[in-house]
């Protein structure tokens, strides 16, 4: 019976994965149909591309304040019972691990969320407010090797935070409202961290044989991916060191890098600066206080991308916004423009 149900599971993922309508259809009434927002107040207008036509996903109103929630809610409604009464366990900045958390709550299953010592107190807190234990590390590094070494002692369930088919579907899901939503869009401008997120755009745009250009920008002190790129295989890197926290996965990994290179051939960074100007801008011009990862889209769009974009119709995402104030105006103290 075990195996069976097994296969069961399996099968489920894996349709999902081959026809992300269905699911859209599983995620109904567990996730926000989160809207867009057009960019063509006057105020933002003027310092968008020349001509172009501009809109922005708005992932900040997902359930739990990211789009991680939708691939955390695809994991747990497929994972078979005896998985769940094992339990998770998880390794994460702080999205994921607010999103896992959630979903443990809603499925009434034990979670463990490693964290680093470093993540943003106000992340820590959200995980432990939603019943899950949270295990603070002294690196990133460290995080998976305790990740590792819990699986093995407790038969925990991993709940990856990009690297499975779970958190592809997820992020394809939101692909597909953009899509529904924009339009007709020419450019899709996206974040990346572990690639789970860009992954899953290039999935459903592969999927449904769009012609949108999908173009990714990193920090420049976290660029696994394009470095991957430039060696056309997934690539670690020796050294994490950005404010976007959420983006700081220090390595590519083969499942979700393969699917992603599929649709990517640019990816361009964004120094830190970059992303405290965009940080400011979505404030003072959309009035969204945002984490940094929330921002690089936009940053890619008025930086590296910005006379591609000319006379296009652009769609860009705000992924995420979980950050508190204290720690929001301290990465802001230091910009100078």
């Amino acid at each position: 019976m075990a195996i069976k149900i097994q296969i069961e599971e399996i099968d489920i993922m894996q349709s999902m994965f081959n026809d992300i309508n269905q699911a859209r259809e599983v995620l109904q009434g567990k996730i926000v149909n989160t809207p867009t927002l057009k960019l063509n107040e006057d105020d933002i207008q003027e310092i968008l591309p020349h001509n172009a036509d501009v809109s922005i996903k708005l992932e900040l109103f997902q359930q739990t304040g990211s789009f991680k929630a939708r691939g955390v809610a695809i994991g747990l409604e497929t994972l078979e019972e005896g998985k769940k009464a094992q339990g998770i366990v998880t390794v994460t900045g702080g999205n994921h691990g607010i999103a896992t958390a959630w979903g443990a709550s809603q499925y009434n299953i034990s979670a463990k969320i490693i964290m680093p010592k470093t993540a943003d107190p106000f992340r820590i807190n959200k995980c432990r407010s939603l019943g899950a234990q949270v295990i603070l590390a002294e690196n990133v590094d460290d995080a998976f090797a305790k990740l590792d070494e819990i699986e093995k002692d407790e038969n925990r369930f991993v709940l990856h935070p990009f690297n499975q088919e779970n958190m592809i579907i997820g992020s394809a899901t939101c692909c597909a409202e953009i899509i529904d939503q924009m339009g007709d869009i020419d450019i899709l401008i996206i974040p990346i961290g572990g690639g789970g997120l860009i992954g899953g755009m290039a999935h459903y745009l592969e999927q449904i044989n769009s012609s949108v250009e999908l173009l990714g920008v990193e920090p420049t002190g976290a660029d696994s991916f394009a470095q991957s790129l430039e060696s056309n295989s997934a690539v670690r890197i020796n050294k994490v060191e950005t404010i976007a926290d959420s983006l700081g996965a220090p390595m590519a990994m083969d499942f979700s890098f393969n699917i992603a290179k599929k649709r990517v051939n640019q990816v361009e960074k964004v120094t830190d600066d970059e992303i405290r100007r965009a940080m400011i801008t979505m404030r003072d011009r959309l009035g969204f206080i945002v984490e940094p990862a929330c921002a690089t889209s936009l940053a890619g769009l008025l930086e590296r991308y910005k006379k591609k974009c000319e006379g296009k119709k652009v769609g860009i995402i705000a992924c995420g916004s979980n950050i508190s104030f204290e720690r929001y105006n301290e990465i802001l103290k230091v910009y100078k423009d």
